[in-house]
């Protein structure tokens, strides 16, 4: 008996404890409870464009609500916004082709709106965006797209689509826009029996493959290319070179001031050994030599007439063919008479030649000014050369 009674109280208690739970699962949300808990989810949120379309701060609880609102839910006719929704394409949709579907909301100025979750069936959602334009002559526009995947071929309709308002003075509510139809075709619409094809034997397929050919061909051409270089450089080392060019002849004015001055120093020995007429002679050549490819003619093989004559041709400048006449004839007087003259009348005879040859040197002053030709003329008495620094 003492058992039975503390079964039966027991129960009583888990009856007693169970029963305001029941109750309250059973009287379900209210309209006006669920109402409450929008309007003040909506508030914690912030504006519902600022969530983007698709999710609404506080419409989470609407994701699977039926599409009859209540009428408490629904805004007054006067707050109420003017929603313009358009559909890109309109026609021509076929089975995995994306849909645009765009709301502009113009509000009053200070409202909020949003897309909250729902139901788009058979149409996918993949991408939401929603944009706010700055409030003007008090009013704001809210525009949002959705990106709707079309899954199944028929006649569709999107909608009627909700948006949750806040207003300006708090009011919380919901407007709904027309449904919009859509026909969706199918990619194998001309088929009537579409049917998978049936599978096929792998094919064989052998592709060429002239790597080998390139490469032995790029090798062969280096190689050509090589021999070719190296017989090039051969023939090139080995080629017939034309002679060198011979060094250009020295001025006959230098030849002839370097026998002049080996003259004067030979002098004395010569006088000393009786080499006179040896001497005389060597200075009429050294003389002769020097007109001779000075004007062009062969010096040593004219006679002094022939020179005299040539000079008169070419009309020397800064001598008088009569110096050269009086040098020349003096010369061969010894050479040819085998007279002897002393060591005075040897210095004459080398310094007149000395001074016929610098006074005919091209860019001498004896021939830049002919009649400067005596003042220049060294004194008879010395045979001694200028300096190659003095005037001729």
């Amino acid at each position: 008996m003492i058992g039975r009674s503390l079964l039966l109280a027991v129960a009583a208690l888990v009856a007693c404890g169970l029963a305001p739970s029941a109750s309250a699962q059973d009287a379900g949300p209210a309209p006006d409870a669920g109402s409450a808990a929008d309007t003040g989810g909506a508030r914690d949120a912030g504006p519902a464009v600022d969530a983007g379309p698709g999710r609404d701060a506080g419409a989470s609880d609407d994701a699977g609500a039926s599409e009859d609102l209540p009428a408490a839910d629904l805004l007054p006719e006067a707050l109420r916004p003017r929603i313009e929704v358009t559909v890109t394409p309109s026609e021509g949709v076929v089975t995995g082709d994306l849909v645009t579907v765009s709301l502009s909301v113009d509000a009053a100025e200070g409202d909020e709106v949003g897309v909250p979750d729902q139901s788009f069936e058979p149409f996918e959602v993949l991408d939401h965006e929603a944009t706010e334009e700055p409030p003007a002559n008090g009013r704001a526009r809210f525009r949002f797209q959705l990106q709707l995947l079309a899954l199944e071929p028929g006649e569709h309709e999107v909608g009627p689509i909700r948006l949750r308002i806040v207003t300006a003075d708090g009011t919380l509510g919901t407007v709904e826009t027309d449904a919009l139809a859509i026909e969706v075709g199918s990619v194998l619409g001309n088929e009537p029996d579409a049917q998978p094809k049936p599978p096929t034997e792998p094919v064989e397929v052998l592709e060429e493959d002239y790597t080998l050919a390139w490469v032995g061909g790029s090798l062969l051409v280096l190689i050509l290319l090589a021999a070719l270089m190296f017989l090039l450089a051969r023939w090139w080392t080995r080629r017939e070179r034309p002679p060198a060019p011979a060094p250009p002849p020295r001025p006959p004015w230098e030849i002839a001031l370097e026998a002049f001055e080996a003259l004067r120093r030979s002098l004395d020995p010569r006088l000393t050994s009786g080499e006179v007429v040896v001497w005389a002679d060597e200075l009429s050549d050294a003389a002769r030599d020097y007109l001779g490819h000075r004007y062009e003619f062969d010096g040593l093989e004219s006679t002094t007439d022939e020179v005299l004559s040539r000079l008169r041709t070419k009309k020397p400048t800064g001598i008088q063919v009569e110096e050269v006449a009086a040098l020349l004839g003096d010369c061969d007087l010894v050479k040819f008479a085998k007279a002897t003259p002393e060591k005075e009348q040897c210095e004459e005879l080398l310094a007149a030649a000395f001074r016929i040859v610098r006074a005919t040197t091209p860019g001498s002053f004896a021939e830049r000014a002919p009649g400067a030709a005596a003042a220049a003329a060294p004194p008879p008495q010395s045979a001694e050369p200028p300096s190659p620094g003095s005037p001729s």
